[in-house]
């Protein structure tokens, strides 16, 4: 007797509405694609895998940290969105804050105050205490955006900006989701006029953009794509009923997506030439298509055919998004440091991208991603996830807010 082969248990799967599986591997593949971009800053190694060039990526890797700002927006807003479909009370903003600072403080302030006593300050790197005390205190107060040197030129870990920006956006978030939750589509659209009036009638008239272009107000389009997939995702979960034509069709379309954002990074790759002002005004230009295409890969992934959701929401995706925090703030002060100790071992007297060391440059590429991976995994199972939970619970027991349990991991990850 043949057994009869249960095709939509193969290729259909329903969207939870706590858990996005293929948020997981989008975060994972944007941390890895930056943490790439600033490695290949260091090494210069213009990678090929079986043929096939992948310089366009990696050299403009840095704008895939708008995806990720807009899974941030996403995940943030996820339960605001639950509350809002269900008819549910919106979740506690003073829960909200505890979480998100459990969440960020502790490997923040770890990896400020290394850098600080373990590299800066015994490299002699500070040329003057006035200077130290103003990027520490710049970066304890989330202020290091607003100061061109303790933006650009920090010596306490440059990619930390990423982090300041979460923060601001974390201060206003309780309002912006009550905001959203009763006016979605006024508060998306009056979002994205914000930070289109802030790009281009004031950022991009300026002479030298660097320390306008990733300001909150020039983000704030990109929170608002995710929010609003956040809205989507939730009332898909709720009415969508899967089946093989439309979750095919939900396929093509986040192929569609990926497609879309990679062309847009080769478009900015080619349109720099090596000319800064070029590449940040091309960078401002196509940050909202970006955005854009990755909310509704967010919502059509979410819905596509089960093996394409496999690929994004396997264990070991989820494995490198639970350690992608602690990867995207630990790999660049690694890589420079590898560097800094010549290892692995160069013959050039210094900068040995210059000289094309090849063998260096791929040994270099390798050490830098392998140790950024073991560092990150070392520092989020004995120092973030413990310490969150020792806090958490804490909470619970002090305070018997159930809120202030640990949760499913994806939801104590949104940045």
């Amino acid at each position: 007797m043949k057994t009869r082969v249960n095709w939509d248990s193969l290729l259909l799967r329903p969207a939870s509405e706590r858990y996005v599986p293929v948020a997981d591997g989008l975060r994972a593949l944007c941390v890895g694609v930056v943490m790439w971009f600033h490695i290949w800053q260091q090494s210069w190694l213009n990678p090929s895998i079986l043929g096939e060039d992948f310089n366009w990526l990696v050299r403009s890797g840095y704008m895939l940290v708008e995806p990720l700002l807009t899974l941030s927006g996403f995940l943030l807003f996820l339960p605001w969105a639950r509350a809002a479909v269900s008819g549910a009370p919106s979740p506690s903003a003073r829960a909200f804050y505890k979480k998100r600072a459990v969440r960020i403080l502790p490997s923040y302030l770890l990896c400020v105050f290394v850098m600080l006593f373990c590299v800066a300050l015994p490299q002699h790197q500070y040329a003057s205490s006035a200077e130290m005390w103003k990027d520490l205190l710049t970066h304890l107060t989330f202020t290091n955006v607003f100061f061109p040197a303790a933006y650009t030129y920090t010596h306490l870990n440059v990619v930390l900006w990423t982090v300041t920006i979460e923060v601001q956006f974390y201060l206003l978030f309780p309002l912006l989701a009550r905001a959203f939750r009763k006016y979605p589509l006024l508060t998306y659209a009056a979002m994205t006029a914000a930070a289109l009036a802030f790009r281009f009638g004031y950022a991009a008239r300026l002479s030298d953009t660097t320390h306008v272009l990733n300001q909150l107000p020039a983000m704030l389009d990109v929170f608002a794509n995710g929010m609003l997939a956040a809205y989507a995702y939730q009332a898909a979960a709720r009415s969508f009923k899967p089946n093989r034509a439309a979750s095919a069709l939900l396929t093509l379309v986040s192929v569609a997506c990926i497609y879309g954002v990679c062309q847009l990074i080769r478009a900015q790759t080619l349109a720099g030439s090596g000319d800064y002002t070029a590449l940040r005004l091309g960078q401002m230009q196509r940050r909202y298509a970006v955005s854009f295409l990755t909310s509704i890969f967010l919502v059509s992934a979410s819905h596509a055919l089960r093996p394409f959701q496999f690929l994004f929401g396997n264990r070991v995706m989820r494995f490198l998004s639970s350690v992608s925090f602690q990867a995207y703030i630990w790999h660049h002060p690694l890589a420079l440091q590898l560097k800094y100790w010549r290892f692995p071992a160069y013959s050039a007297p210094s900068n040995p991208q210059f000289y094309s060391e090849t063998v260096w440059q791929r040994h270099y590429t390798l050490v830098c991603f392998l140790g950024a991976l073991l560092l990150a995994t070392l520092v989020t199972y004995l120092f973030e996830k413990p310490l969150a939970r020792l806090f958490l619970r804490g909470e619970k027991k002090r305070t018997g807010d159930v809120s202030c349990q640990p949760v499913h991991p994806q939801t104590e990850d949104e940045a």
